[in-house]
């Protein structure tokens, strides 16, 4: 089922294809999943980098 098809006046089987409100919504989709890959991307790394910074900052041997 499209996202568009209960909320569109114009909609008919198959007219995805060539409706431009679909276009649309598809570049919207595009650009907001590039977006979150960014975001997680950022993120993924930052976390990496402090777990890595935490691990090198303990200590090695018990100290007794």
């Amino acid at each position: 089922m499209l996202p568009c098809q209960d909320s569109c006046p114009d909609y008919q089987t198959g007219c995805h294809k060539q409706c431009r409100r679909w276009r649309e919504y598809q570049q919207r989709q595009q650009i907001q999943r590039a977006q979150k890959t960014t975001y997680l991307r950022f993120y993924r790394e930052l976390c990496g980098t402090i777990a890595r910074q935490l691990r090198a900052d303990t200590a090695r041997y018990p100290m007794w």
